[in-house]
């Protein structure tokens, strides 16, 4: 991948102004209101953070995967679902450099890159979650390409997306070996996008269901081999939980400073919070972990940037952020007492947000298996 050289904390700064100047005043409402900040995608685009960790002759930054998780945490800070979205939109861009023809590259990745066009990714079924070769949506050969029928469940970016990247069954007798990554645009005939689903957090990003029925797509809609999909959708999902990983490191920062914030200015006992040694204490916990995290967040990123497999690495950054995102959360709402179970504090927000940490892209569960499995073949097995 191209890497522009400039200064790399330029896209950082950047982040963090347009945050303050344009998002932190409307984050509550977006997260009262159950919606993503479409008046400001213009201007995002403009700013190129939808393309930043994407080659420059696409349209794109091509600043390094450390900085731009760095940029996008600056947004999840201040809205962890309007981060969310980005990290949905660049698993689908992910898959199309990787896997794409040279004509879909062509068609779709510098608008997709330029943020002209926003992208959607979903596997996700009723019955097929972390179960990901259990899909039954079918997707059956017809004259000039393939039928496609079933249902979607849980697709982040639904509805905002102008492209979407979709998992179906093309053999359903060959279980992981039988399914195929397709590409459909918004408004092809037989495609339905259910409403908005009220969510408990990450507000600002749109979560829909898709129904197809009978919606015929050309076979050049099909992302690499028609059998091959279940693979290619987890090379997607292994950028998605490093971004997951980036979204959580920045609720963890937002909860520690507004809690260290508070714990300076209430007055208990006749002095500031932050003289209590208990609440000195918990400051300490999430700061040493924030930092821990940071530096696995980083090391994740460096291993994408230098094209090994960070496939294990980005499950362990998840996890880790995962746990230290929502303890942290925890810890800040036990700071601010009882106004930090008010909706008129960030940090019962922030709390919410973190909540997804464990489940999205991967419960913990299944991500300690496939680190587990790892492991006992990698060092169990070893002399």
């Amino acid at each position: 991948m191209e890497v522009i050289d400039k200064h790399t904390d330029d896209i950082v700064a950047k982040a963090r102004q347009f945050c303050t100047d344009y998002l932190q005043p409307i984050a509550r409402e977006l997260d009262k209101h159950n919606r993503f900040p479409v008046e400001l995608l213009e201007l995002i685009a403009q700013e190129g953070f939808l393309g930043m960790n994407y080659p420059v002759s696409y349209g794109g930054g091509g600043y390094n995967s450390v900085v731009t998780h760095q940029a996008v945490k600056e947004f999840a800070k201040v809205s962890a679902g309007v981060a969310l979205t980005f990290h949905v939109h660049w698993m689908a861009i992910d898959v199309l450099l990787q896997f794409g023809s040279a004509a879909q590259k062509q068609k779709y990745l510098p608008d997709l890159i330029q943020g002209k066009k926003i992208a959607a990714y979903t596997i996700s079924e009723a019955q097929a979650g972390s179960d990901a070769a259990g899909i039954r949506s079918i997707a059956a050969p017809a004259e000039g390409g393939w039928l496609l029928n079933g249902a979607k469940y849980f697709c982040t970016n639904g509805g905002l997306a102008d492209i979407y990247v979709v998992a179906f069954k093309t053999d359903v007798t060959a279980g992981a070996k039988g399914i195929g990554l397709f590409i459909i645009e918004k408004g092809t005939a037989g495609f339905q996008i259910g409403e908005a689903e009220e969510k408990m957090g990450c507000r600002s990003s749109l979560t829909t269901s898709l129904v197809f029925h009978d919606c015929l797509v050309s076979s050049d809609s099909v992302i690499g081999n028609s059998r091959d999909g279940f693979k290619i959708a987890m090379f997607g999902l292994t950028g998605g939980r490093l971004g997951m990983a980036a979204m959580g490191l920045g609720i963890a920062e937002a909860a520690l400073e507004a809690a260290a914030k508070y714990a300076n200015r209430r007055i208990a006992f006749g002095k500031p919070l932050s003289a209590l040694y208990a609440v000195q204490e918990m400051l300490a916990d999430m700061h040493v972990k924030i930092e821990a995290a940071k530096l696995l967040v980083d090391h994740t990123a460096r291993k994408r940037d230098s094209g090994s497999d960070y496939s294990v690495d980005t499950s362990v950054a998840k996890l880790f952020v995962s746990e230290v995102a929502n303890e942290v959360c925890h810890k800040a709402l036990q700071i601010f007492g009882g106004h930090g179970y008010m909706k008129y504090n960030e940090v019962e927000r922030f709390a919410r947000d973190a909540r997804l940490m464990d489940i999205g892209v991967g419960t913990s569960e299944v991500l300690k298996m496939v680190v587990g499995t790892t492991i006992a073949k990698s060092i169990g097995n070893s002399e």
